[in-house]
């Protein structure tokens, strides 16, 4: 079996990039439009439901590949780099690399669902201007797709309400506090502002490992079998990352976002003895590693650029000349020097 074939996270296909980042399909998300077509028919719902799943299936893709670019855009936006997201069943893996420091994680992990607001707001307003009333909008969750109208929304108004019902699903369930989700990743962000890092991750995957043993009871008590899926893949990552924390063998400069890509460092491992090339999240590692290289040098000669200029100035016209900001850069260039020696 091939390199790319032995390990299932790699059974993906492109199709296409944009704005720079690679966009790939897990092959489960097809296998799973085709049991959508195969549960209407069976069921009874014909061709006509078949395209109304399929429909539904295609506007959630829509909107986790728009937020999965918020957590690609918001990386580049603290200067980080973002050059792949990855379509599969449970959602979407933003392979992100922002620096490393809880405020530049922060803005990648809301920058997700702050795009899923922004599209609840336009969704909003396009329906109550519509329709002239806020019953058309299905606002409880529970009731999925379910309005205080007193008919049933149809054509452009039905897809509405299923994109406004999708997005406000999506929105709630990575707000919640559950570690490897956004609310569990903002979590981890705010406690590494106090704390360090190792201490503010196991504390965010302590609280994720029991969030998912209670999605994996709410899977038992309502028969959902996609709660279990989400239930055993939070706790796995959760799990897996505070191994690796434990043995120091944590990258703290790997991917961010709303992910599981951290989960699935040790399926990338071949069997012992076994010589193998560089797997697919191998070689996108390294990739993502020599751009970091690359932009922290160019950063670095920027920085010694300002500081000789900082230096000229202070020869030509004092000390006294330089501004608050030139002063500071001046003494952390200093301390710098002072640690390397």
């Amino acid at each position: 079996m091939s390199k790319e074939l032995d390990n299932p996270i790699n059974w993906s296909f492109g199709i296409g990039s944009l704005f720079g980042i690679r966009l790939r399909v897990h092959l489960l998300f097809i296998f799973g439009g085709l049991i959508v077509v195969f549960n209407e028919l069976r069921d009874g719902g014909g061709w006509t439901g078949v395209g109304y799943g399929l429909g539904t299936l295609g506007i959630l893709f829509l909107i986790v590949l728009l937020h999965e670019f918020g957590h690609c855009f918001g990386a580049r936006s603290v200067g980080g780099t973002a050059d792949e997201i990855l379509m599969w069943p449970l959602g979407g893996l933003a392979f992100t690399s922002p620096p490393h420091n809880p405020r530049a994680h922060l803005v990648t992990v809301i920058a997700g669902p702050a795009v899923n607001v922004a599209l609840l707001m336009i969704t909003t307003t396009v329906l109550v201007t519509w329709k002239g009333t806020v019953d058309t909008l299905p606002l409880n969750p529970f009731r999925p797709f379910a309005t205080n109208l007193d008919y049933f929304p149809t054509g452009l108004h039905h897809w509405l309400v299923v994109f406004f019902t999708l997005n406000l699903i999506i929105l709630l369930f990575n707000l919640a506090p559950v570690f490897p989700f956004d609310g569990g990743r903002v979590l981890q962000c705010i406690l590494w502002f106090h704390l360090d890092f190792v201490r503010a991750t196991m504390i965010a995957t302590g609280v994720g490992m029991v969030g998912a043993i209670v999605i994996g009871v709410v899977g038992l008590a309502t028969e959902e079998v996609m709660f279990f899926a989400i239930a055993f893949f939070g706790y796995f990552t959760c799990w897996q990352q505070r191994q690796m924390l434990k043995s120091g063998a944590y990258d703290t400069g790997n991917e961010f976002g709303y992910d599981f890509s951290q989960g699935y460092t040790s399926l990338e491992k071949g069997n012992e003895g076994t010589e193998k090339g560089p797997s697919f999240l191998e070689r996108r590692r390294a990739r993502r590693a020599a751009d970091q290289s690359q932009r922290e040098a160019h950063e670095r000669e920027e920085q010694q650029h300002e500081v000789d200029r900082i230096l000229n100035k202070v020869h030509a016209s004092g000390i006294k000349s330089l501004t608050g900001k030139e002063r500071r850069l001046l003494e952390q260039e200093t301390e710098r020097q002072r640690s390397k020696r």
